[in-house]
């Protein structure tokens, strides 16, 4: 009876663990976009007034990848919302967030660039300096203690009533930011 008690004790443990490992790292992502296969073309005009990423004045310098090339990391959510679809006032500020790193780097991204659209049009640049002891916990690399980012956005600004916004893990040195886990819908009322 013991011995019973004692598997199945290490198995919920087991369980346990990986439910936690499942919620703060990137989940698998299915597409039909072959694995070496580029997001659609960006915008190749410049940046939005107010908005800049350090050495690049035209979207279209940066390879935007659908696919993980060594950057993990997770839109987390909006007005403290991790729903796929979320209603925002129009009148008070979007607080979106999340976490970025550059696996193959060993250390956070440098910045996170926030689109919405087919062309990946830039809406917002968010640094990566924010705690999260739990990020470099899970993934168990002090490295990322400080992989977070949040931004607020003014929805006065944003194009449409409805969009979906993403988030891009960017590697400076390299000119690519490949996209986060997570596409939430705003909806602005």
């Amino acid at each position: 009876m013991i011995r019973i008690q004692k598997s199945l004790h290490i198995t919920s443990l087991s369980a346990i663990a990986t439910i936690v490992l499942a919620a703060c790292a990137p989940a698998n992502q299915t597409t039909t976009i072959p694995p070496d296969a580029t997001s659609p073309p960006p915008q190749t005009t410049k940046l939005p007034a107010g908005v800049s990423i350090p050495g690049v004045t035209n979207v279209g310098e940066i390879n935007f990848r659908t696919t993980s090339t060594g950057a993990q990391g997770f839109f987390d959510g909006v007005n403290g919302s991790n729903a796929s679809r979320i209603e925002v006032s129009g009148t008070e500020p979007i607080n979106i967030y999340g976490w970025a790193i550059l696996a193959n780097k060993g250390r956070p991204a440098d910045n996170v660039i926030i689109t919405y659209g087919d062309n990946n049009a830039v809406v917002a640049v968010a640094p990566v300096n924010v705690e999260r002891p739990d990020v470099a916990k899970v993934l168990n690399n002090s490295a990322f203690a400080n992989s977070g980012w949040n931004i607020n956005l003014d929805a006065s600004t944003l194009p449409d009533k409805s969009l979906t916004l993403k988030a891009w893990a960017y590697d400076s040195e390299a000119r690519e930011a490949t996209q986060l886990t997570n596409t939430p819908e705003i909806i602005i009322r």
